[in-house]
């Protein structure tokens, strides 16, 4: 090294270089970190993403068998469907009082004297409104389906109904209080008095009553299994002479309900339940309520269809489920039906129609 160079040499900062190569050293050890921090970024991307593709393929998978399931559901439920169909269209006859092509029209008008020589022992005996219409008591069909107070029209179906109880109860008890000031100078006409008496002359005779006015009730036997509940008629429907608890406070699963005397509505409009003390309701099947072996012994009625191979109809429109299917079920057994009402309705089966009033006819068929 010669003098100039020598004399650089002893000029050249070395404390500022060292410090520079601090600096470069940290940034390439700061870089170099990056690299590796970027590197293993990467590497877990690139995992995610194998995991993501695998899970993608497998979601597929699923979506084809999920599909393949929804065709396969498709079919069975196309095919149960038109087994279905099929044994509805088979079932339709016995399950309609009307005649149609596949069920044509077999019933048949008879006289009195022919329809009582097809009397059996065992016979049950339907009523409806009609019968008791000759008493002046309303059917509930046609004008007589409502229900008038004041300057306001009701239809009796909406106001015979659980909901309007809840929602209207002064007024749904109005019409309770009307319907038993009705009754007061009503008296059973010559149609109750023909079943009564042969009912006694016949004690297996089943009486089933959709009818709520007590007429027929009130001249059968009067021996009771509760109170309200009597052994010589079924009453589907219920009886206004009687109220229960509207908390059924007393129910009990199968077990008859704990029935009241209706008292006077014109003194008390809004009876209590005698034993809680909470409001009471009429016993009476509203249009919104199903039977029930607790309020009028449904399944015990049903049990002994079979033990019967007459049924007389009288005064119904079979408008009412339990009337209808006991009907039904009597067609379908190729049982012997007796129909009595003014335009016969009954089509199908082996039925013989009188066409009359049910005052008129009863006395003469069930001498």
């Amino acid at each position: 090294m010669d003098n100039q160079e020598q004399k650089q040499y002893q000029k050249f900062d070395w404390g500022e270089y060292e410090k520079k190569r601090a600096i470069e050293q940290e940034q390439y050890e700061r870089i170099q970190k990056e690299i590796r921090e970027t590197e293993e970024r990467s590497r877990q991307t690139l995992e995610s993403l194998e995991i993501t593709f695998k899970n993608l393929d497998e979601a597929k998978a699923q979506a084809r068998q999920t599909v393949e399931n929804i065709d396969n559901f498709k079919k069975q439920f196309s095919d149960a469907m038109d087994k279905l169909l099929e044994n509805i269209g088979k079932s339709m006859g016995a399950n309609s009082i009307k005649a149609d092509e596949q069920n044509p029209k077999t019933a048949k008008q008879v006289t009195v004297e022919q329809a009582q020589k097809l009397l059996t022992k065992n016979v049950l005996i339907l009523c409806g409104a009609g019968l008791s219409h000759a008493s002046g008591i309303p059917t509930f069909r046609g004008e007589d389906g409502y229900w008038t107070k004041g300057a306001d029209k009701y239809q009796c179906q909406k106001v015979l109904t659980k909901d309007f109880l809840t929602n209207n109860p002064d007024l749904c008890w109005e019409w309770h209080k009307d319907f038993q000031k009705m009754l007061i100078n009503k008296k059973p006409n010559a149609g109750h008095t023909a079943i009564a008496n042969y009912k006694k002359k016949n004690p297996n005779t089943l009486i089933v009553s959709q009818n709520i006015d007590n007429m027929l009730t009130s001249i059968l036997p009067q021996k009771q299994i509760k109170n309200g509940h009597f052994e010589s008629i079924y009453e589907i429907h219920g009886n206004i002479k009687y109220m229960r608890c509207s908390q059924e406070c007393t129910l009990e699963k199968d077990e008859l309900a704990t029935l009241y005397e209706m008292p006077d509505l014109t003194k008390n409009l809004r009876p209590k339940c005698p034993k809680c003390g909470e409001d009471a309701r009429p016993h009476i099947l509203f249009f919104d309520e199903s039977y029930t072996n607790e309020n009028c012994r449904i399944q015990e009625l049903q049990d002994k269809y079979d033990a019967y191979d007459t049924i007389i109809v009288v005064g119904t429109m079979l408008e009412t489920g339990c009337a209808k299917s006991t009907v039904c079920q009597f067609i379908k057994k190729k049982a012997t039906i007796i129909e009595i009402n003014p335009e016969p309705i009954i089509e199908v089966g082996n039925t013989y129609q009188i066409k009359g009033k049910s005052e008129e006819i009863l006395p003469k068929l069930l001498k």
